[in-house]
């Protein structure tokens, strides 16, 4: 019997870290906090679309996308920093006391000749829910929850070397797999936010400093909780 961890112990971890250490926390999403801070107030983007994409954790960059008015390529070209973001998050989650340059950890697939991949990797999520979408609109929401995992399983099998033996929609996959029986958990997770969103946007977007950071890295800490429960599966 899988022994999933609690709302309540998920963000109870990332609440430790972030105080622990709040600076560095700052650094590695001083881009992605800016950018939600600009685009709260910009009148140009919808709250769900800045507020960590309530669906879809890893769809955020599209909203910053229509607020710097550049095409979709370059948005899809800003996918390279969020998810390196969330990827030094994972790593910092599973060792709390890792040494890492937070600022340039933004950058770091960027400089990855393997940064390509993840653009046609969402390029492909994006096409099979839309497709679903066609169908109806819940089970289009239901595939997004399917598929938000996938980003994290491609940087786990890079790094375990197996990522040769992957099609792209393995990592799509794979995520259909460790999601089956916890998209409701994770829709809940979603919905718990709502008080933090609402404490941003009253806020001016101050709170947001803390709010943007304590969301992503508590999803983040989502995956690696499915992670360590299904070993089988990554």
């Amino acid at each position: 019997m899988k022994n999933y961890r609690t709302r309540k112990e998920l963000k109870k971890e990332v609440k430790k870290l972030l105080n622990k250490d709040l600076g560095k926390a700052l650094m590695l999403y001083l881009v992605i906090i800016f950018l939600g801070i600009l685009s709260m107030f910009s009148g140009k983007i919808e709250a769900k679309s800045l507020l960590i994409a309530n669906y879809d954790p890893f769809a955020v960059y599209h909203g910053y996308a229509r607020l710097l008015s550049i095409s979709g390529i370059a948005g899809l070209i800003f996918l390279s920093l969020f998810l390196s973001v969330l990827f030094r998050s994972l790593d910092w989650l599973r060792n709390n006391e890792l040494e890492f340059s937070p600022f340039k950890s933004n950058f770091t697939y960027y400089r990855n000749p393997d940064w390509w991949k993840l653009i046609v990797i969402r390029v492909i999520v994006a096409i099979f829910t839309f497709l679903w979408m066609l169908l109806l609109i819940i089970p289009g929401y239901i595939k997004i929850f399917s598929y938000s995992q996938t980003f994290l399983i491609y940087k786990d099998v890079q790094e375990k070397g197996y990522g040769d033996k992957y099609k792209f929609t393995d990592y799509i996959t794979k995520s259909r797999q460790l999601m089956d029986g916890n998209k409701w958990r994770f829709f809940v997770l979603q919905l718990s936010y709502i008080g933090w969103y609402f404490l941003g946007y009253i806020t001016f977007g101050i709170a947001l400093i803390w709010v943007i950071p304590y969301v992503c890295m508590t999803n983040v800490n989502f995956y690696k909780d499915l992670v360590e429960q299904n070993p089988d599966i990554i």
